[in-house]
């Protein structure tokens, strides 16, 4: 869910004590954490399990905006199993979405108040994986109405919306820096040894990959959330609202899918390329179905999109997003035969989660709102489905937990492997 804590340079015997043929590639994960002794510039190897138990118990977490998958997939699976009946299931996830949205957020606050210089290092860092924090909120928005009480949707919806804003501006500008970095080397490079010396890379392309699509997801969330507001308690403002972030975020994924096709076809995969995030690859296509069934469903508060090029949409993105499936799923087994790929725990696990929640949640709404039987009964069924995954994945991060606090198995943390595959 978060990062570990910081923990010192790990030698290269304590590499070797890995076990099975992946002890190469996951050396290459173990993030170099800043020093922890002052003489030398030398930090100290690891000595028992005792200290390392001592140093964690007091130390703060690391925690990241782009850790905020964990809120997304397990709040989407609680709006999944609340439609189907399972409420006592829904509860439960509801509250551990909740206690790990607050979690992280006061670690992210207290590590940029204690620091404040790391703000735009993270902020870069995470980009587009960043805009998990506000699609987080509106997630639990969007849950909030379920129970029937106002003020926790149209709080988590204020929350939602503001920070979308704030993050959008600032990935772009962050963006634009980076850009101009790139260019200032590539022209200093240029006067050396001339354009025409250098073979084309496309460098710009290896960047793109399945978390760049949580901005569409993070606008989407804000329509899904205002709109499920606007029609649970009569707000028409926010119904507009709605239409407006889900105009932004159908235009916005319209860019991002030439993007996404562009990075596939021209710059192939790496060994430290993860296929699980491409998984928002069509979680942003449902979601948006899902937002725009929203919309539909708070009809007769809006007038600022036709009910035609609403259902037109989502039945158009939903086809895709249902055609993209089989294909993730043959790259998620092709990633797993890998020999030179980390198979364990990642925090990037969780984008898959979340899309397969989307699946089933915006089938079911548009079915409902178009009165098709059959894509209720697909909606009612892969709710099941997300569930069994997301048990899978948390189990997975317990274990990855005990394993560390315990000292039993020396392994890269999960969001320091996320970190080098970006």
């Amino acid at each position: 869910m978060w990062n570990t804590f910081q923990v010192p340079r790990i030698g290269s015997a304590a590499v070797r004590t890995l076990r099975g043929d992946k002890a190469r590639t996951i050396s290459t994960y173990i993030e170099i954490m800043p020093e922890t002794s002052s003489s030398a510039g030398v930090a100290p190897v690891p000595g028992n399990v005792t200290n390392r138990r001592r140093h964690s118990r007091f130390a703060l977490p690391h925690a990241k905006l782009s850790q905020f998958n964990f809120v997304l997939g397990t709040g989407i699976t609680s709006t999944a199993l609340h439609n189907v009946g399972a409420y006592v299931l829904s509860d439960v996830l509801f509250v551990l979405a909740i206690g790990g949205y607050c979690a992280l957020t006061a670690c992210v606050a207290v590590r940029w108040a204690r620091d404040p210089r790391v703000v735009l290092p993270d902020v870069r860092e995470s980009w587009f994986g960043g805009f998990a924090f506000p699609a987080g909120a509106g997630v639990i928005a969007a849950r909030s109405t379920l129970l029937g009480v106002e003020w926790p949707a149209l709080t988590f919806t204020a929350v939602a919306a503001v920070t979308w804003v704030l993050l959008v501006y600032c990935a772009i500008a962050a963006g634009v820096g980076d850009d101009a970095r790139r260019h200032s080397a590539m022209t200093d490079a240029d006067a050396e040894t001339g354009p025409a010396d250098r073979p084309w890379r496309p460098d710009g392309l290896m960047r793109v990959d399945g978390s760049w699509f949580v901005l569409v997801v993070s606008s989407q969330s804000v329509a899904v959330a205002a709109g499920a507001t606007a029609a649970a308690f009569h707000h028409p403002r926010l119904a507009e609202l709605a239409a407006i972030c889900w105009s932004v975020g159908v235009v916005q994924l319209a860019a991002m899918i030439a993007l996404g096709a562009a990075r596939l076809l021209l710059a192939p995969l790496r060994s430290v390329d993860d296929v699980a995030p491409f998984w928002v690859f069509m979680g942003a296509c449902m979601i948006s179905v899902l937002g725009g069934s929203e919309v539909l469903a708070a009809a007769g508060q809006q007038s600022f999109v036709d009910d035609a090029v609403l259902t037109s949409v989502c039945a158009v993105l939903w086809s895709f997003g249902s055609w993209l499936v089989p294909l993730l799923i043959v790259m998620m087994l092709w990633d797993w035969r890998r020999e030179d790929t980390y198979s364990g725990f990642r925090t990037s696990l969780w984008s898959m989660v979340f899309p397969l929640g989307m699946w089933g949640e915006a089938s079911r709404e548009l079915g409902e709102v178009r009165r098709i039987d059959w894509l209720i009964d697909l909606g009612t069924a892969e709710a099941w489905v997300v569930f069994t995954v997301w048990c899978a994945v948390f189990a997975g991060m317990l274990a990855w937990w005990w394993r560390w606090w315990t000292g039993r198995e020396l392994r890269p943390s999960p969001a320091d492997v996320d970190a080098h595959r970006q």
